[in-house]
């Protein structure tokens, strides 16, 4: 009897179809899948990570509760413009892209520009615009706001200045240039108007002397250089590229995304070639 027990239990649901037939009645209510995955509320994607080449942290992987954590740690950067299609095949420039990344190193920003086609054709690089700054999570880490202005000391009274704005709103500071002769002089202020960093030129009178050049980031007093933005030929990247590069010490991710902007503001007022098109002035 124990052995008919034992060979129908083996058996049962293999040579009976009547064994394996389930209507689902029996299904425990607590085993039932009744509720789809979500995507986080606040749309953050999960932030990619690479674990063959991660060099912009010595202090290892963390997961950045908002865009500008990405900069802790951080003692470079590096920008770069991407090309784009527009700007071969057109005499008007598109709205610029750029990757911000660590020299050698991950990208941790995507920055793109939202200006009109009017000033780009004829204020060229002294256009206004506002420039989105987006991190790996495809979150918005800062906005730059730049208006239409010179750089030149022949129209002292509306020069460059560019204000950094975070989610959802906060102001974080602006970055505004000093009327000099020959030397470009730019203040770099925090929300409370202090002066955080100077930002020196080199003493030139022409503008395309300034294209190749360096300029320092000294402290508020404007004695001693801590820090310095360089624009040249990148030989891996094959292409001009703009270093920044933050001064030693404890800085906090805010003033570093301050510096961050001033870079910008020198890339177009500088660093950018003014190319021949549309009879444009470039506002110099």
């Amino acid at each position: 009897m124990a052995s008919k027990k034992f060979e129908q239990r083996n058996f049962e649901g293999i040579d009976n179809p009547a064994a394996t037939e389930d209507n689902g009645n029996n299904l425990r209510p607590d085993l039932v899948i009744n509720v789809q995955p979500r995507s986080p509320e606040n749309g953050r994607a999960e932030l990619p990570v690479n674990t063959v080449d991660w060099q912009s942290r010595s202090r290892g992987q963390f997961i950045p509760r908002h865009g500008l954590d990405f900069l802790i740690g951080v003692s470079s950067l590096l920008i770069q413009q991407t090309v784009e299609l527009n700007d071969l095949t057109s005499k008007i420039d598109s709205e610029n892209r750029y990757i911000v990344r660590v020299p050698n190193g991950e990208a941790l920003y995507f920055a793109s520009e939202v200006s009109t086609s009017t000033q780009r054709c004829l204020c060229g690089t002294g256009r206004s615009f506002v420039m989105h700054i987006h991190d790996n999570t495809r979150q918005e880490a800062m906005m730059l706001q730049r208006r239409l202005a010179t750089a030149s000391c022949l129209f002292p009274c509306r020069l460059q200045e560019m204000k950094v704005i975070t989610p959802p709103g906060n102001y974080v500071g602006r970055v505004h240039q000093q009327w000099t002769w020959m030397v470009p002089f730019y203040l770099v202020r925090d929300a409370n108007d202090d002066v955080l960093f100077v930002i020196e030129g080199p003493a030139t009178i022409k503008r395309s002397a300034l294209i190749l050049s360096e300029f320092k980031i000294m402290s508020g007093d404007s004695l001693r250089e801590v820090g310095k933005i360089s624009h040249g030929w990148h030989r891996e990247l094959v292409n001009f590229a703009t270093i920044l590069k933050f001064p030693d010490g404890a800085v906090q991710p805010k003033h570093k995304a301050l510096l961050l902007a001033a870079t910008f503001l020198l890339e177009y007022t500088y660093f950018e070639r003014a190319k021949t098109s549309c009879l444009r002035c470039n506002c110099l």
